[in-house]
């Protein structure tokens, strides 16, 4: 089963949301700034994801997956280094916001 939140918000995706976007900077492997906005959590099997689409101009479109995890009181986001989970996170995405977004 997933679930999906717009911006964070607690929002169903289906459901307009007029919330303001979230602007995250990533630090990519290189120490490179990498400026995205946050599109969506979904929740597969128990796990949370944060869903993200690049804002800078090397955009080309792509999205963005990262495992949500908690240490105490602080969220940070990991790397998945898994194709299989990547694709599979990615495909759950895509049936709950198939009306949302224009996936090619």
């Amino acid at each position: 089963m997933s679930e999906c939140n717009c911006n964070g918000c607690d929002h169903n995706h289906a459901q307009d949301c007029n919330c303001e976007s979230n602007i995250i900077e990533l630090i990519g492997e290189n120490g490179e700034v990498i400026n995205v906005e946050f599109i969506a959590s979904i929740k597969v099997d128990e796990q949370e994801y944060a869903i993200m689409h690049a804002i800078d101009d090397s955009d080309d479109g792509d999205v963005i997956i990262m495992k949500m995890e908690k240490d105490g009181d602080e969220d940070y986001l990991v790397c998945i280094e898994d194709e299989d989970e990547l694709e599979r996170i990615f495909e759950a995405f895509r049936k709950i916001a198939a009306e949302d977004y224009d996936f090619e």
